[in-house]
């Protein structure tokens, strides 16, 4: 067995071949969260129907997190460049403020752009869960959005930037904040996922969000036959991989649907029971599927295939991201101590012009995913 080795298990016993996977970090240097009832837990989780597959991809997710908070922990620790956006530049000290706001005193940490540049980048919105060193601001502080883990940088770099553009192209979708609006897209849910919904007499809702050219970005609602019930999932990437993605979003789809069945979820609709907007992700997740028609508001349009690519070749999510925001990606390290042991790089991705979806409550009605 490797550090941090997943659980891997079958939730329903009709379908042993559909597979979840989940693994836990508990530490004082972990923030409470939502998904953990208030612990100071970080969890790394995924499903699909490859054993293997599974428990690589929910260790990945662990680690992309913990791997984050602990380097950020360390570079709170070290504080070694403090100030304000106007003390930085009077130094000469070129910064990248994806979240531009009050211009306070904060902790700063080192990037890169995509180009290989030089760039400082504020450590609230480098590191997850950021404590500030006294006398410093947190600003806004950042989501998992844009964090990624994998033995190899280079592939750690793209499913960052692939899930920053993801996230963003939601956001834009949801609030429409785009000029057309999705379109429903065929979609046939491997054989594993297909019993399952047989058996629980669910269906699914597959659509395409407005996207840069050569990308696709593709959310999967699952969902009674009368609409309600609803519980969403989304992944983006080449234009050419929208089967791969749509399979990708339903299987996080079901993953939320099977968690708002748990313990914490439970406990949270009972004491809740969305009397007010949803604050957190796991209120977002039970008010889509308790309380609102999402499928309804997003107003999705007939069905149509996407467009397939006009030009051979994989898109680089560094360069559609620069072309999206017209602004420069940044990217940091965060590969702390402990997944540098795990045998992963981490990293994230910061992309100026864009926005992860509010875990609160944001314009409009609120967005449907946990």
């Amino acid at each position: 067995m490797t550090p941090w080795t997943p659980q891997v298990f079958a939730p329903y016993p009709r379908r042993p071949d559909l597979l979840f996977a989940r693994v836990a970090a508990r530490s004082a240097a972990f923030d409470s969260t939502s998904a953990a009832g208030g612990a100071p837990v970080l969890v790394g989780s995924a499903a699909g129907h490859e054993r293997d597959q599974v428990a690589v991809s929910a260790r990945g997710e662990l680690l992309e997190r913990l791997g984050n908070v602990m380097a950020g922990r360390a570079a709170e620790a070290a504080a070694e460049l403090v100030g304000s956006v106007a003390e930085l530049r009077r130094k000469g000290i070129p910064v990248l403020e994806p979240y531009p706001g009050a211009d306070t005193r904060r902790l700063w940490v080192r990037g890169r752009t995509a180009d290989g540049a030089q760039v400082c980048v504020p450590a609230g919105a480098a590191f997850l869960q950021h404590r500030p060193p006294a006398g410093c601001d947190a600003a806004r502080t950042a989501g998992s959005t844009g964090i990624a883990a994998h033995p190899d940088r280079r592939a750690a770099i793209r499913h960052a930037a692939w899930e920053v553009l993801e996230r963003d192209l939601v956001r834009r979708s949801w609030y429409r904040l785009t000029d057309r609006p999705p379109h429903r897209i065929p979609f046939d849910p491997p054989p594993a996922l297909t019993a399952h919904l047989q058996d629980r007499a669910l269906t699914t809702t597959a659509f395409a969000l407005p996207a840069p050219p050569a990308t696709a970005c593709v959310v999967v609602c699952l969902h009674r036959p009368d609409g309600t019930g609803q519980a969403f999932g989304a992944r983006c990437g080449p234009a050419d991989t929208v089967a791969s993605l749509a399979e990708k979003a339903a299987y996080e789809a079901l993953m939320v649907r099977w968690s708002i069945r748990t313990p914490v979820a439970r406990t949270t609709w009972a004491r809740w029971h969305g009397t007010t907007p949803p604050a957190t992700a796991v209120q977002h997740a039970l008010w889509a599927f308790h309380r609102q028609d999402s499928l309804g508001l997003w107003n999705v349009g007939p069905l149509s295939a996407v467009a397939p690519p006009a030009h051979g070749g994989t898109p680089d999510p560094l360069d559609v991201l620069a072309a999206h925001t017209g602004q420069d990606v940044a990217l940091v390290d965060s590969t702390s101590a402990t997944a540098r042991d795990a045998g992963v790089r981490v990293v994230r991705v910061l992309a100026p012009g864009t926005s992860p979806l509010p875990s609160g409550t944001g314009p409009g009605h609120p967005h449907p995913f946990g």
